[in-house]
């Protein structure tokens, strides 16, 4: 093969043979790629729209679990104090029932006084009192019955 700079005749055969081997090929290729059809992008829009609510609901679960959360330590906090507020009613309750706390009351405010052996008066009773029942004599059904009617008002205090 000859080269092509010098002045050498040449055959013109092996200069085509070089021109064509100098000549870059090209190389064609189909689009692999598919463009996103109608269906595709509607399910991708429903994969998003369904993606947004899921989250949408996990973080108004989070808010809510956080305001009952905050709400549950406010009562805790107030069923304390209410607690301690009972403690000390109960103890100033005791204190002022106390047996030292009425004989005071009774002593200062009610001008009341302690018992004096000399102010107990005794007072006798007949020995020979005895009372009886007189029964009455058979009644009938009817007086029977509301004798114990009578009887069943006077104990429980009706009339």
């Amino acid at each position: 093969m000859a080269r092509l700079n010098n002045n050498l005749a040449y055959e013109y055969d092996e200069r085509e043979e070089l021109e064509t081997a100098r000549e870059p090929k090209i190389k064609y290729q189909q689009n692999t790629k598919r463009k996103a059809s109608g269906s595709t992008m509607f399910a991708l829009l429903t994969l998003v729209a369904v993606t947004s609510i899921i989250l949408f609901s996990m973080v108004f679960n989070q808010i809510e679990e956080s305001k009952l959360t905050r709400e549950q330590s406010e009562l805790k906090t107030e069923l304390s104090q209410l607690r301690r507020e009972c403690t000390n009613l109960e103890a100033l309750l005791a204190s002022q029932t106390g047996i030292t706390a009425v004989e005071d009351y009774a002593e200062n405010t009610l001008g009341l006084t302690k018992l004096d052996k000399a102010q107990v008066e005794f007072v006798e009773i007949p020995v020979p009192t005895v009372t009886e029942v007189i029964e009455n004599e058979e009644e009938g059904l009817f007086a029977s019955i509301k004798n114990w009617a009578e009887g069943l008002k006077e104990y429980l205090g009706i009339e």
